[in-house]
């Protein structure tokens, strides 16, 4: 996994840094991942998990990638684990700056709850990941209003 601060130009983003800004990211070994999914389950008190896979090449995935490109937050902590396929993640640090991350098999990535984001998959592959949660209503997205700034480019 690699992070970059995206303003006010390029430069990377720590470990530390992504910690301080109460983002976690992780690495586990996807052929023997469920002692990680427990123990990400039991401390975040998760029962309940989605097996999402996504193809761009899907016209029936067209959609839910879409709403995923366009700036948004939600009311718990968003929780993926990837199995398969790559993506970016680009996450509004406190100060409003742009953190971007880029993520594959093997990372698991916590967005903190009431955190804007967006991520974006890559053209080129099927993704699959894990999703643990405890209630499926704070998942739902809560949309900034769309500008220059908002927008994925």
């Amino acid at each position: 996994m690699q992070a970059v601060w995206m303003s006010p130009s390029e430069r990377v983003c720590s470990p530390e840094e992504l910690r301080a800004e109460g983002i976690l990211a992780e690495a586990f070994d996807p052929r023997s991942m469920q002692p990680f999914v427990d123990r990400i389950c039991a401390e975040r008190g998760f029962t309940k998990q989605d097996d999402v896979r996504l193809s761009v090449a899907n016209p029936r995935d067209e959609a839910t990638i879409a709403r995923e490109i366009d700036e948004h937050l939600h009311l718990i902590a968003e929780v993926r684990l990837f199995l398969e396929g790559e993506g970016v993640y680009d996450v509004r640090a406190t100060d409003e700056r742009w953190v971007r991350i880029w993520v594959g098999p093997g990372d698991a990535l916590v967005i903190p709850e009431k955190r804007y984001h967006r991520f974006l998959p890559s053209a080129q592959t099927s993704l699959r990941y894990l999703q643990p949660y405890a209630e499926r209503g704070g998942l739902s997205p809560l949309y900034r209003a769309s500008s220059e700034d908002t927008r994925a480019g």
